[in-house]
């Protein structure tokens, strides 16, 4: 292992058409000290030949090539691979600022944080982009402080591992959950999070998310796809089920993601499925109801939505309209 040398991870699958551009703001990096490992996860089109090609450019970037086996394989493999003290993940269809790295190496010497994290801008592919993250009080946290501002999307922040750079002391022997086709990432950083002591965190948008092209997973939307998200809520639920701050915020994303995921049912007319998300929906609702983090207004809107996944938010804000 190289004790400066910093991995970065990119799984790619069917990004032809944005993939160099995410290797060229690789090359484009004020700290040199880096090897790129793109991992073609079986792709269709022509990304694993431009991924070899690419390769033959700097001898910085390696290309391996596997049968197709989901974005959690393809990140593996590149964990496998790594030789470096610290990995970072990035999206083939993403980029990065030319002073990415530096900044996030600095920030590491600066802090001993075994995480360091900063913040994105939402790229449309026009040109236009939208940076919602926003300072804290504090740029150091504990891991729970952190998990929780993110699983409230508090001030921007997300459960995204494309925005840290992580200690390889701390991923020692953790891998991504290949059972999990949405919400891995997330999973994967909640495991993260609960073996380590420090996380830095600046808001800074070094990193660029592109959001609209078809079939980015970040706005599309299916029962399958939140079947998949709350199986990976409930498995970082069973890892902080003992942490008080993140508990009760836990089960109130679980309330709402089985409330849409019973809607999702509704839509697509699978009665059981229907039933089953509603009655997790109810369990959800009732065990926030006594928790003093949770607001009066989410327990009114959940317990509502959660009766009547269909009709609960449309009541909920008649009576909140009617208050007002």
């Amino acid at each position: 292992m190289n004790n400066e040398l910093i991995s970065i991870i990119v799984p790619v699958y069917k990004t032809e058409v944005w993939l160099e551009k995410c290797v060229r703001s690789v090359l484009a990096q004020t700290d040199g000290g880096w090897e790129l490992i793109l991992v073609d996860d079986g792709s269709p089109d022509g990304s694993g030949a431009l991924c070899d090609r690419l390769a033959g450019e700097d001898a910085r970037i390696r290309a391996f090539h596997q049968e197709n086996a989901g974005v959690s394989a393809a990140r593996n493999r590149g964990l496998d691979e790594a030789r470096g003290a610290f990995a970072v993940f990035l999206d083939s269809d993403d980029w990065v600022d030319a002073d990415y790295l530096e900044q996030l190496r600095a920030r590491q010497k600066e802090s001993g944080a075994e995480l360091v994290v900063c913040g994105y801008a939402l790229e449309d592919g026009t040109g236009t982009s939208e940076a919602p993250s926003k300072p804290l009080a504090e740029k150091l946290l504990d891991p729970d402080d952190f998990l929780a501002g993110a699983l409230r999307e508090e001030n921007g922040i997300i459960l995204s591992v494309c925005l840290g750079m992580f200690s390889m002391k701390a991923l020692d022997g953790l891998r991504f959950d290949t059972a999990f086709a949405y919400g891995e990432d997330s999973l994967f950083l909640s495991f993260v999070l609960s073996r380590i002591t420090k996380v830095w965190y600046d808001p800074v948008p070094l990193y660029h998310y592109l959001v609209s092209r078809d079939g980015n997973t970040y706005t599309e939307l299916s029962l399958k796809k939140q079947e998949s998200r709350i199986r990976s809520f409930e498995a970082i639920e069973a890892v902080w089920k003992g942490n008080d701050k993140v508990r009760p915020i836990l089960e109130k994303i679980l309330a709402d993601l089985e409330i849409i995921a019973a809607r999702l049912a509704h839509e697509a007319g699978d009665r059981a499925s229907f039933a089953a998300h509603r009655k997790a929906a109810r369990i959800h609702a009732e065990a926030v109801q006594s928790s003093p983090t949770v607001s009066r207004k989410d327990k009114l809107r959940l317990k509502l939505a959660a009766a009547s996944p269909v009709h609960g938010v449309d009541i909920y804000k008649r009576l909140k309209e009617g208050r007002g």
